[in-house]
């Protein structure tokens, strides 16, 4: 009993070690995960022919967006 115990204290300790990691990866990446969303809303309704063409039209348009954000 005693030994399960202390597995299940390591478990928890790598469980918070690779949560905490995950959590911390995710922190610093919030921008893309943002651009992602705009990238999802922008083409949910754009035909698979069309995406394309579409596709990079808004991520031209979201890179100028950002750039003309960052020179302000």
């Amino acid at each position: 009993m005693i030994t399960y115990l202390k597995m299940k204290k390591n478990e928890w300790k790598v469980k918070a070690m690779v949560y905490g990691a995950i959590a911390a990866f995710a922190g610093s990446r919030k921008d893309i995960a943002r651009l992602l969303q705009e990238m999802y809303a922008a083409f949910k309704d754009v035909p698979a022919d069309q995406l394309r063409k579409e596709f990079i039209a808004q991520l031209a348009e979201t890179i100028h967006k950002e750039n003309a954000a960052e020179n302000r």
